[in-house]
């Protein structure tokens, strides 16, 4: 019997790959021009350029990847490494996750980052206030595979503990402990929240804030039954599914939120010379990127259009409205769109596309408030503490 099992499971590997790669030629996203390839090779004399003209094409549609992802769903594989080193996790409960927080970061300089911060905006009579995002490990029912250590929220929990009476702290995290794949908070394949996920957390913070600051809230905007939902289905592939291809985990469905209440708003962002103009859709939204450029491309930021280094956000209805300054990771293209709708004025800050000379641009600013919020993976994260980093 076991000498019969082998060589059925070989025959059936090889049909496989046969399957997927006849699926990917045929179907796949940019890979009508493969066959071509192959043809124009056959009459090439050239055998290198030919076979550099097909591994090109291949490599650029991404068929070894979705093949690989196949062998490693057939296999039971929970853990799938990467060349590139972003190996991605399958949860317990069927979501994706990077495996790269295996090695717990010590928090003391991170906190010393905030104190000090903290205490130079003090001085000026600005508040500080820290805020920690959810993974979709704050679900206790999501777990790591077996033996695949995960210390985001323990390093989030270290920075938290050592900010307590120092730093004006907020986790998010205990409003996503139900994050799992039947609530919609987070993508299954992406590491981001939903925009769900993302208009769940402005309330908690906006809860946070109105109590903390006496910040106005305008509940009506944080209603979900304020919003009219678009679904495209399997429409995007996100981070993690990229690293694993289509025949992994599937694709997720992709949801656009569009208020039915009165909205206008000026955004402007990096090197835009016009400020785009109008409704949260029209001036907040980016729907160039509602495509099944799976690979290429990312639904996420049809919410802000992408981490710009630095975004300013004038909420036209609210002249009198708060100004916040927001130092954010990529969790806050999801969600700046819904705090926009809170605030008078919103300026965006992502240190890692920023050039530096952070806290002349606060004192000059003078906001109501300046926010810093991370994920909790973005712990262990350096670069997104540098807050006195020197103009280039």
């Amino acid at each position: 019997m076991r000498k019969t099992v082998f060589p059925c499971l070989m025959i059936a590997f090889v049909l496989l790959m046969s399957l997927l790669l006849g699926i990917n030629a045929l179907t796949g996203p940019g890979l009508k021009g493969t066959a071509s390839t192959v043809a124009k090779g056959l009459r090439d004399p050239d055998i290198t350029a030919w076979e550099t003209g097909v591994n090109n094409t291949l490599d650029k549609n991404h068929v070894f990847i979705n093949v690989f992802g196949a062998v490693q769903r057939l296999l039971g594989k929970r853990l799938v490494e990467d060349p590139a080193g972003y190996p991605v996790a399958k949860l317990s409960n069927g979501q994706l996750t990077f495996a790269g927080n295996d090695v717990p970061v010590e928090q003391s300089d991170n906190a010393a980052a905030l104190e000090r911060l903290s205490r130079e905006l003090g001085q000026s009579g600005i508040p500080l206030l820290f805020a920690v995002a959810p993974t979709k490990l704050t679900n206790p029912a999501a777990a790591m595979p077996s033996g695949v250590p995960d210390y985001a929220n323990v390093m989030a929990d270290s920075l938290l503990e050592k900010l307590s009476g120092k730093v004006d702290t907020l986790d998010l995290r205990p409003a996503f402990t139900d994050c799992g794949p039947e609530n919609g908070l987070f993508f299954r394949t992406d590491h981001h929240w939903t925009a769900q996920g993302a208009l769940l957390g402005c309330g908690v913070l906006m809860d946070a804030l109105g109590e903390k600051y006496g910040f106005p809230v305008d509940r009506q905007a944080l209603d979900p039954a304020s919003y009219a939902v678009t679904t495209y289905p399997g429409l995007f592939l996100g981070s993690q599914g990229k690293r694993v291809g289509l025949y992994y985990a599937g694709r997720d469905d992709f949801d656009v939120l569009s208020p039915q209440f009165e909205t206008s708003f000026t955004y402007t962002y990096d090197n835009l010379e016009t400020p785009r103009v109008g409704t949260f859709d029209e001036a907040l939204c980016f729907p160039q990127w509602l495509n099944d450029d799976y690979f290429n491309g990312n639904c996420y930021v049809y919410y802000s259009g992408g981490d710009w280094g630095r975004s300013e956000i004038v909420n036209l209805l609210k002249p009198d409205g708060p100004t916040v300054v927001l130092i954010r990771d990529s969790l806050s293209c999801a969600l700046t769109p819904f705090l926009a709708c809170q605030a008078g004025r919103l300026i965006t800050i992502d240190l890692r596309a920023y050039p530096g000379g952070l806290t002349e641009e606060l004192r000059a600013l003078s906001p109501d408030l300046v926010l810093v919020l991370y994920g909790a993976n973005g712990c262990k994260s350096a670069e997104v503490f540098d807050f006195f980093k020197l103009p280039a």
